[in-house]
């Protein structure tokens, strides 16, 4: 289905490379050891991380899946970040691995660094629906989609393509 951005060379650039590619990151920025790759769980010290948990100093962190539709297109692009927050709903998150009630909704802060997310000058909220999937964040503050060029700016930002990877030749 033809969309506006379809006259943007550099939308076709990253459509005829196979599409939007979601974003996924291995921990949070303030991890300060190795990354976690193929190991289920990973132990440093007191810190510990798993693909959707982290405690790292006195900083609690859960994975969050960020979905953000792209402006001018049908497309939507899929963060998997990870947001820091309070003690409790930590706390709360992991007894939902046996069972436990999903926590409460709750405001979170980005702990993934993507200036791109925070040039959108929004808060993270997060949502656990029934605690059996990984919890859905939202940007607050009126930010409910993104451009072409804020889509490039992240891919920038999180390793995944360069503005010169989408210049065409024609």
């Amino acid at each position: 289905m033809a969309c506006l951005l379809d006259l943007d060379p550099r939308w076709r650039a990253l459509m005829a490379r196979g599409g939007v590619i979601d974003i996924g990151f291995d921990h949070p920025s303030e991890w300060p050891h190795a990354e976690r790759g193929d190991q289920f769980f990973v132990k440093a010290g007191e810190d510990q991380l798993t693909a959707e948990l982290c405690r790292c100093g006195g900083a609690r962190y859960i994975r969050a899946t960020l979905t953000l539709p792209i402006r001018g297109s049908d497309e939507v692009l899929g963060i998997a970040l990870w947001a820091e927050v309070p003690h409790v709903t930590f706390y709360a998150y992991l007894d939902t691995f046996e069972d436990g009630p999903a926590p409460a909704d709750t405001v979170a802060t980005l702990a993934n660094d993507l200036p791109p997310l925070a040039a959108l000058d929004a808060a993270l909220a997060l949502t656990f629906g029934d605690g059996t999937e990984r919890a859905a964040a939202t940007l607050t503050g009126g930010a409910g989609d993104i451009s072409l060029d804020d889509l490039i700016a992240l891919y920038e930002a999180s390793g995944t393509l360069t503005r010169d990877d989408l210049k065409t030749t024609s």
